[in-house]
């Protein structure tokens, strides 16, 4: 007996999609193909960081300062690591079922670490929960994708420009209408011609006005503005 990581209905929709001629073995062996694999990180861990924010003072006026309501501090499970200084975001696999590391960011100046073999290059912050939504806007930070969260907007983070074929993929797989919010700068104009490559007409490039270098320099207001430019923009979105 077998198992795949597929679900019942996807399953049925590759069997369909082949004609009676295909050679069953090819079709199993497309069935049974893995998928990236995703290793659970310490969930306790991420939980203490977490409550260590809640408790801290210096941390929640960082989270503050970066427009960052508690609301979201709470749903995100953001921390804060004392010893380190630093903030701390998790990491999800894409279904959401279990945490695969986190990216910590330094209160002070513009310091980033990650926990060993986290698998960036497979995973899109908050996908879980954007993939109930047929479009989706993609963002490099996560601090954005929040702030995106934050104002109605379903959105996930690449973290950083250099998107790869598998976060991509995972675009293709859950959305079909893809709109890519890149930071105003070189690295960010490649990150949105790699999208568009790649995703062909399913992908929607917004720009943003010179005065803004991402979107966490920018107000509520702002964010709202921004994505009414879209002729379907998502709302009530929880």
């Amino acid at each position: 007996m077998f198992t795949t990581r597929k679900t019942f209905f996807e399953a049925t929709r590759m069997i369909d999609s082949y004609s009676t001629e295909t050679n069953i073995s090819g079709l199993l062996d497309d069935i049974l193909k893995e998928e990236p694999e995703y290793k659970p990180f310490d969930e306790l861990l991420i939980r203490r960081l977490h409550q260590q924010a809640i408790e801290s003072p210096r941390a929640m006026r960082y989270y503050e300062g970066r427009r960052i309501s508690i609301d979201s501090v709470n749903k995100f499970l953001l921390g804060y690591s004392e010893n380190q200084d630093m903030v701390t975001i998790p990491m999800t696999s894409p279904d959401g079922k279990i945490f695969v590391g986190f990216v910590g960011r330094s209160v002070e100046g513009k310091e980033f670490k990650n926990t060993p073999k986290l698998p960036k290059a497979k995973i899109l912050f908050n996908l879980h929960r954007a993939r109930k939504y047929d479009t989706v806007y993609v963002v490099e930070s996560s601090f954005d994708a929040i702030r995106l969260d934050q104002n109605g907007v379903a959105a996930v983070a690449t973290l950083g420009a250099n998107v790869s074929r598998i976060q991509t993929d995972l675009l293709t797989k859950h959305f079909n209408d893809v709109i890519v919010i890149a930071d105003n700068d070189d690295a960010g104009k490649e990150m949105q011609k790699k999208i568009l490559d790649r995703l062909g007409h399913r992908a929607t490039i917004i720009g943003l006005p010179d005065r803004f270098k991402d979107i966490g320099d920018m107000q509520d207001s702002d964010i709202q503005q921004l994505t009414k430019r879209v002729s379907d923009p998502l709302l009530n979105y929880i």
